[in-house]
């Protein structure tokens, strides 16, 4: 994306939530910091970020830590985009002890795109002006805070906020209504270059699977259209939200990822870039050879992937706090430790695997983590490779979360594809895996 657009989104966002801190402290022309009181707990409302990666001052990052340690406000949050034009920032971030925790997409929709997801004819979508009854708007903020925190502590903190976004005739506040009932709630702000953002779009909890976000995302697509501006939203990778915005005609148009301030100040060699960010997890590729260490510090993050909270349920955290990586295998790739169930991995991998591979391939291990806790057999040798049921059923989790991150067949077949089985016996387990379904 030309570095123009870039700009203009990353403008209307932070323009959007100025109006929900106490502070946007300009470092530079191209650099901020929000802070909220009221959202104190929330990275969102209080982390820097960037238009843009040129003009990014060399001390930035120091300047950011100032201005947290300043207000006393914990530690550290960032935001900076992906791509090889970020990769010296993210590489200060990474040396001076940050660490990715997530991943916003910015997406935005296609010229006359039509959603695959249907509109619910019986919700009912309105703009709220700033002459509308005071009703509706205290309607859209228990909405907001019921679909966003499930109670309503920050009632009049919200309320607050919106009237005055209302006030700024840039911004409109959308509801929704099935009936008499509020049950959706959004919000678009317009800005220079043609640029409408959304944001705030959220279902009441009791109203779920019915389409209203559908509907209200259709309406909102409409209205930038009809007003000749490029509609652009952001979702959390960790939401898994991406597939649902595809099928309402948007695509992503880049990715940020959230760093944050580790306790612990390890110092990592100055090349190595953390991966996985676009997952909404951290890979370190640069982890040291011959070391064992928490699983979580060379693989973080996967515990809030939904096919490893599949695997583990309620557990998830409590596995992966206790696991441990060994990098310290001379061949292969990744597997798991037959007698104490950690995951030992060839550190040349590790470090040039590719980045879609590396990510499922931890999944894939963490698969058989659950099985050898089940106290299965990890790896029986009654059965070829292929035929194995603990790793036919690794693989089969493998390929669904490949198809959740978009892969398409060939991507997966060339996933799937190992040197150390006949051509005949993989397009036999390629036929198993069903993957023109």
């Amino acid at each position: 994306m030309p570095a123009r657009e870039t700009h203009s989104y990353e403008v209307n966002e932070v323009t959007w939530w100025g109006k929900w801190v106490d502070e946007t402290v300009w470092l530079s022309k191209n650099c901020y910091v929000l802070f909220s009181r009221d959202f104190a707990d929330e990275f969102f409302f209080n982390r820097a970020g960037f238009l843009g990666e040129e003009r990014v001052p060399e001390d930035a990052i120091k300047a950011f830590e100032k201005e947290f340690e300043r207000r006393k406000h914990g530690r550290p949050v960032v935001m900076a985009e992906e791509g090889r034009g970020w990769d010296k920032l993210r590489r200060l971030l990474s040396v001076r002890g940050y660490a990715p925790t997530d991943t916003m997409l910015v997406m935005e929709s296609l010229p006359k795109a039509k959603g695959k997801l249907g509109v619910n004819p019986k919700v009912d979508v309105k703009i709220i002006v700033s002459g509308s009854k005071g009703g509706e708007l205290r309607e859209w903020t228990r909405t907001y805070l019921d679909a966003f925190y499930g109670d309503q502590k920050l009632n009049s903190v919200v309320e607050k906020v919106m009237r005055g976004a209302l006030k700024d005739k840039k911004a409109s506040v959308v509801l929704a209504s099935i009936g008499r009932d509020p049950v959706g709630c959004a919000a678009l702000y317009r800005s220079a270059g043609g640029v409408i953002g959304a944001y705030c779009i959220g279902t009441a909890h009791g109203f779920r699977e019915m389409g209203v976000a559908a509907t209200m995302v259709d309406f909102m697509r409409k209205l930038a259209e009809k007003e000749k501006r490029r509609l652009v939203l952001q979702t959390m990778a960790s939401d898994s939200l991406e597939g649902f915005y595809i099928k309402q005609g948007f695509v992503r148009a880049y990715a940020k990822t959230l760093f944050e301030k580790s306790p612990r100040e390890e110092k990592w060699p100055e090349n190595d870039i953390p991966s996985g960010e676009t997952f909404g997890v951290m890979m370190r590729r640069g982890a040291p050879a011959g070391t064992t260490r928490p699983f979580g510090e060379v693989f973080s993050g996967f515990e809030r992937v939904e096919a490893v909270r599949e695997l583990f349920g309620e557990e998830t955290e409590e596995v992966i706090a206790k696991l441990k990586i060994i990098l310290d295998s001379p061949r292969g790739y990744l597997r798991v430790d037959g007698e104490t169930g950690n995951v030992i991995i060839n550190p040349e991998y590790l470090k040039t695997g590719h980045e879609r591979h590396l990510y499922l391939d931890v999944i894939h291990e963490l698969t058989h983590v659950r099985q050898f806790k089940e106290g299965k057999e990890l790896y029986d040798r009654k059965y070829p490779y292929f035929e194995r049921p603990t790793e036919v059923e690794a693989y089969e989790t493998a390929v669904r979360e490949a198809r959740r991150i978009g892969m398409d067949r060939d991507e997966i077949v060339e996933y799937l594809r190992v040197e150390w089985v006949t051509e005949e016996e993989f397009l036999r387990f390629v036929s198993k895996m069903k993957l023109s379904e």
